[in-house]
């Protein structure tokens, strides 16, 4: 596996966790979203929620599915550790430490270690964009299209579209539609879209915003696991 796709892989799952707006009587101006991004990444210290993933394989129109958890923790505003644990036949944990990506195979009891410093600040980037990233970092970053309200998974929601302005980020993600609840300020729905037709749709439930116990302890990896460096 190439680290470019680990890491893209992993960051598409967890990205844009909370958004903005709430008033539900009349649409939202971008700009009026921006702003409430910018208030809510002052307060931002973590989340924990159920997923569900979707990828969806276009060259043999396949979809795979999983199901599990995350749970993001932020000690600084930039930086942040995080762990989705996927349950399943092939149950797997996968965590990013600054500048490595750590995934863990429970029926090995193995954790296979990825060097992604050459990726580390676009991942970053790309995970900042819903950890308490502020407005004016994303407009910065995208250009955004409010698509407008929406209906998703029983809830009211805004749809953005962002599009990366580097060309760099562009040769790896396409786009990314954002589904924000306004009832809880955060997505139902996120899907990215990769330049080779492929997507990955994320869906979160149990959504939980500064949750008030949330030990550091609780994104670990097992530490009598054996540990494999791959590159």
């Amino acid at each position: 596996m190439k680290n470019s796709s680990i890491w893209l892989n992993l960051t598409v799952c967890v990205v844009a966790f909370c958004g903005a707006a709430t008033n539900i009587g009349r649409a939202q101006s971008t700009t009026e979203i921006l702003t409430r991004l910018d208030q809510a990444a002052t307060s931002f210290t973590g989340a924990t929620a159920s997923i569900r993933v979707i990828t969806h394989t276009g060259v043999i129109n396949e979809d795979e599915t999983q199901i599990g958890n995350v749970a993001v923790k932020r000690s600084s505003p930039h930086e942040m550790r995080f762990l989705i644990t996927f349950t399943g036949p092939d149950a797997q944990a996968i965590a990013l430490r600054d500048q490595t990506v750590q995934i863990y195979y429970p029926k090995l009891n193995t954790v296979r270690e990825y060097d992604i410093g050459k990726y580390r600040d676009f991942a970053q980037k790309l995970i900042l964009l819903g950890f308490g990233m502020p407005g004016r970092e994303l407009r910065d970053s995208y250009d955004i299209s409010n698509l407008g309200g929406e209906r998703v998974e029983s809830q009211d929601s805004v749809h953005l579209q962002l599009t990366p302005k580097a060309s760099e980020v562009l040769k790896q993600l396409s786009r990314v539609d954002l589904w924000i609840s306004l009832k809880t300020n955060c997505p139902v729905q996120q899907k990215f879209y990769m330049p080779s037709g492929d997507y990955r749709l994320v869906t979160y439930s149990d959504l939980k915003v500064n949750p008030p116990q949330l030990p550091t302890s609780a994104l670990e990896l097992p530490k009598g696991a054996k540990r494999e460096q791959m590159n």
